[in-house]
C-alpha cells in the first residue's frame, strides 16, 4: 500500500481520492481530474489503483498488469500527495471495488476514504459486487459523465455522497490506443514520461 501522509496543520481526517481504472494509458484527463479535486478541496490525497482485472470494464488489449502500473507511476511522479498502490495487482481474480475498499481502510485506518467514479457508473452502483458493503466503507465523489444529469442520479443505495465540479477533457484511453495503432499523434495526451514507456514497450501497435 501507498505511503500517504496528511496534510500539515490540519485536525480533520484525511480525505482520501480512490482512483481506480484500467490506465491504459493514464492521460492528462486522469491527471487534470485529481488536481483539480485536490485545488477543490473535495479531497486531500489522491491513490491511484490500476485494476488487474476490472469486472466492469475488461482491459482491452494486452498491456501486463505490470506495465499498466508502471504508467501510473510515471504518471504521477512529482505530483504532491499523489501515490500509486498495487494492492488489486497483488489479489487473484475480478477486482471488486469493495475488496479494494476494506484493504485501504485496513491499511489507511486514519484517513476517509473517498471513492472516485462517474454518474455513469454511480447510476448503477446498486448492482455492483457487495453493494451495500462497499458504500459502508467509503463516501462516494460523484463526477457528470457521458450525459449522464448527477441531480437525476437515484443508486437505490443508503450512500453518503458529494458532487465536485471538475472540467471536462474530452480524452480516453482507447482513442489514445487507436491514435497509436493508426500512426496519429497522441503524445499530447499522456504524460511524457507515460509516452516514453509506451515508445519503449511498443504499446498498442497491433
Amino acid at each position: 500500500m501507498a505511503h500517504l501522509s496528511a496534510k500539515p496543520d490540519e485536525d480533520r481526517p484525511v480525505r482520501l481520492g480512490v482512483f481506480g481504472g484500467t490506465f491504459d494509458p493514464p492521460h492528462i484527463g486522469h491527471v487534470l481530474l485529481t488536481k483539480e479535486l485536490q485545488a477543490s478541496t473535495a479531497l486531500d490525497e489522491i491513490l491511484w489503483i490500476p485494476a488487474r482485472v476490472p469486472p466492469h470494464k475488461p482491459v482491452d488489449g494486452p498491456t501486463s498488469p505490470e506495465l499498466r502500473l508502471e504508467m501510473a507511476c510515471a504518471a504521477t511522479k512529482g505530483l504532491d500527495h499523489h501515490d500509486v498502490s498495487n494492492v488489486d495487482l497483488q489479489r487473484p481474480g475480478p477486482s471488486y471495488t469493495v475488496d479494494t475498499l476494506r484493504t485501504v481502510r485496513a491499511e489507511c485506518p486514519s484517513t476517509v476514504p473517498v471513492l472516485i467514479m462517474g454518474s455513469d457508473q454511480f447510476a448503477e452502483l446498486e448492482d455492483w459486487h457487495e453493494a451495500e458493503e462497499l458504500v459502508a466503507l467509503a463516501e462516494v465523489c460523484v463526477l457528470a459523465r457521458d450525459g449522464v444529469d448527477v441531480g437525476a442520479v437515484a443508486p437505490g443505495l443508503d450512500v453518503v455522497w458529494s458532487t465536485a465540479d471538475v472540467s471536462a477533457v474530452d480524452v480516453s484511453s482507447s482513442d489514445i490506443r487507436e491514435r497509436v495503432r493508426e500512426g496519429r499523434p497522441y503524445k499530447h495526451l499522456v504524460p511524457a514520461a507515460v509516452a516514453e514507456i509506451i515508445e519503449r514497450e511498443s504499446l498498442y501497435i497491433e
